[in-house]
């Protein structure tokens, strides 16, 4: 497998985003080809979709001060982060805690990076529409049938730094059930499901970067996916609470001193 990072200029809200990230494709010496992945940034994307926010345009509601003074945050920030998120879970200095799409993530999405100073930008409204229409487009444009994923960061518990994470996929299966496959040994899997989606849009994250890189885009060759004429969104990269390692011992969970 190869990730191709694709470096272009910096995207503005009028820009047709495939048109940019075609551009910049060019200058890597590679094509698209039919089986290829194209990994694109949500911030970039949002940007080109109307999901740039001006600040100075947001009214600040009473719980979103009270949030913004509990945990350091923007006023303006925190508002959105409250009219974007699902569920607020709670949160630590700077950063909140949410459900936003059945989705754990921090701040609902609401970011600051990347966008112009008094500006904030927000998650695609649909990632698994917007990773449809690239798909569709790129088989217009180019007769090839590649997987489009809509890529955003995360944190993981208890690990330090940020990985990649789907949005929304289109073209690919974004998650392999191994449940009854045996092992080496001959021991069949009772938990395993592979999240190919996450771990390509990690792969993607890795080259793409979080700063001034300005590459908005990754395009994976010999991916080890199953092509399916398909999108899918969060839901079914989803797991219940109840299931959920993390989420079903929150209420358990108690610091054990030595």
């Amino acid at each position: 497998m190869l990730v191709i990072p694709i470096k272009t200029r910096i995207i503005h809200p009028e820009d047709d985003f495939l048109d940019v990230v075609l551009g910049g494709l060019t200058n890597t010496g590679h094509e698209i080809d039919d089986g290829d992945i194209l990994g694109v940034a949500e911030t970039p994307l949002g940007t080109t979709e109307g999901q740039m926010v001006r600040l100075s345009d947001v009214k600040v509601s009473p719980e979103a001060l009270e949030l913004a003074k509990k945990y350091d945050i923007i006023p303006e920030i925190a508002e959105l982060v409250v009219e974007e998120a699902d569920e607020i879970l709670g949160g630590v200095s700077h950063i909140m805690l949410t459900i936003k799409d059945n989705t754990l993530m921090a701040n609902a999405g609401v970011d600051k990076s990347n966008v112009p100073p008094g500006y904030a930008s927000l998650l695609p409204k649909n990632p698994r529409a917007s990773a449809e229409r690239l798909r569709q487009e790129v088989k217009k444009r180019l007769g090839k049938n590649i997987g489009v994923i809509v890529i955003d960061s995360r944190t993981q518990p208890l690990r330090l730094g940020t990985i990649g994470m789907a949005l929304g996929v289109a073209g690919f299966r974004p998650v392999v059930d191994e449940r009854g496959h045996p092992d080496l040994f001959g021991n069949k899997l009772r938990v395993t499901r592979r999240a190919i989606a996450d771990n390509l849009a990690s792969a993607c994250t890795a080259v793409i970067g979080e700063s001034n890189e300005s590459i908005p885009a990754a395009l994976i060759k010999d991916p080890p996916v199953e092509i399916v004429d398909a999108s899918f969104s969060s839901s079914e990269m989803w797991i219940s609470p109840d299931e959920c390692l993390y989420m079903a011992i929150f209420d358990q969970w108690r610091p054990h001193k030595k």
